[in-house]
């Protein structure tokens, strides 16, 4: 097993960006709520819906999200995501009760899970983690330009289970 994201402090909401924020359910169909939440709010705050920076938003949050649940022990069921946008970047913030690192792990092409940190360094500009004494935040920054690079992220359809 090799670590994944690295210790990196979160960045922070500056005052008077647009933000919005959720205490999601670790139930894997409350995920799919807020993928459709998310996508209103970003396209309120003018991001096109066939836009790469959403659909990137998206799936990075999915995975957060779906890690924080399966994970994390968030507090009460609960996972705190937030969400802001600072210029045209995207930052997510996703927070629970693990005081766990996140770890890559080796997947073979037959795996049902284990990519969701190999497609966030793929679609994130920036992405890392803070340890708190009551608990994680997992964070990343999704900017308006997104496109995989690198032979590492070729993925096919069969090898990415959401």
């Amino acid at each position: 097993m090799t670590s994944g994201l690295g210790p990196q402090p979160c960045p922070r909401a500056p005052y008077g960006v647009q933000k919005a924020t959720w205490a999601v359910d670790q139930a894997p169909a409350a995920v799919a709520r807020l993928r459709a939440d998310v996508a209103d709010v970003l396209q309120e705050w003018g991001v096109d819906a066939d836009d790469d920076q959403l659909f990137a938003v998206v799936l990075v949050l999915t995975e957060l999200v779906t890690n924080a649940g399966r994970y994390g022990r968030p507090c009460l069921g609960l996972i705190d995501v937030d969400l802001w946008l600072e210029g045209r970047r995207v930052v997510i913030a996703v927070m629970d009760s693990s005081t766990d690192a996140p770890v890559m792990r080796e997947v073979g092409s037959d795996g049902e899970s284990g990519r969701g940190l190999r497609l966030i360094g793929a679609y994130a500009e920036a992405s890392g983690y803070e340890i708190h004494r009551t608990g994680k935040r997992v964070w990343a920054v999704i900017g308006p330009h997104v496109a995989p690079e690198g032979e590492a992220f070729l993925l096919d359809a069969a090898q990415i289970v959401v």
